[in-house]
């Protein structure tokens, strides 16, 4: 029994693992919650409310990115199955889990105390861009990938980053504070639109993964071979998983944005 998804060399088999880690990880994600609307209940004297549905669901769809099979096969079989990893951790979970907290919860984060200030200061839109363009192109650089997906805590760490930068990159967007009171409908269609469609980082990534004639992570091209997939084809949907995954995440985004928008507007 492995703690956690990594690249083990072993040939692949569709016999079922268990990563109790990933178990734990996604309890302590909704005790925290529980716990952090709790806190806010109490403070404003109110009832505390149940676990808001997308929240719940944005659990089962980081749960079904980190575990088997779709863990096992992201880190150490399949570069297009490590891809849609990164979809569902960064930018399909992140906005569903930032439903979870409360107005009074998000309270609690007015003070003037470290913690507040803190998430204040990495929520702002530009520095969570920054931020979050940086993770991704980290996270993705061949050295980094080859170094760390051969091990259960480099793995893990890789996992948490995308789960983090998603957090911190959809938090503006979706959770509209009054720190963020400029942070207007249209100029989150903009964020959206430079943080994913026309990002030069992933504008660069699928370039690489989609038009390149070697593969580009060793940890992949020399995993044990899946019947009927080749290294190189299975980089190549890489590529094109990113930029099509990316572009119609942004599109719902922006869409939803859009409709709030002119609702409230009329």
């Amino acid at each position: 029994m492995n703690w956690w998804c990594a690249a083990t060399g072993a040939a692949w088999t569709w016999e079922w693992r268990a990563y109790p880690g990933v178990w734990l990880f996604i309890f302590l994600l909704a005790l925290g919650m529980w716990a952090w609307n709790r806190a806010g209940a109490r403070r404003a004297g109110r009832p505390q409310r149940p676990m808001h549905p997308l929240f719940l669901g944005g659990l089962v769809v980081l749960w079904l990115s980190l575990d088997w099979p779709i863990g096992a096969l992201g880190a150490g079989y399949l570069a297009s199955v490590h891809m849609l990893q990164f979809l569902l951790m960064a930018l399909v979970a992140p906005p569903m889990l930032l439903q979870g907290p409360s107005p009074d919860a998000l309270a609690l984060l007015q003070g003037g105390s470290i913690v507040p200030g803190l998430v204040r200061r990495l929520t702002a839109p530009l520095l969570a861009l920054i931020l979050f363009s940086v993770i991704v192109l980290l996270t993705h650089l061949p050295a980094v990938v080859d170094t760390l997906m051969t091990s259960q805590m480099g793995s893990m760490a890789i996992d948490l980053l995308w789960t983090g930068a998603g957090l911190l990159f959809w938090w503006p967007v979706v959770l509209d504070v009054p720190v963020h009171a400029r942070f207007t409908h249209p100029v989150k269609i903009g964020y959206l639109v430079l943080g994913m469609m026309f990002s030069p980082i992933m504008f660069g990534l699928v370039g690489f993964l989609a038009y390149s004639t070697t593969p580009l992570y060793g940890v992949f091209e020399l995993a044990p071979p899946l019947p009927g997939v080749t290294s190189r084809a299975d980089h190549q949907l890489a590529g094109v998983m990113m930029s099509v995954g990316g572009a119609t995440v942004a599109f719902i985004a922006m869409s939803v944005i859009f409709f709030r928008w002119n609702r409230e507007s009329g």
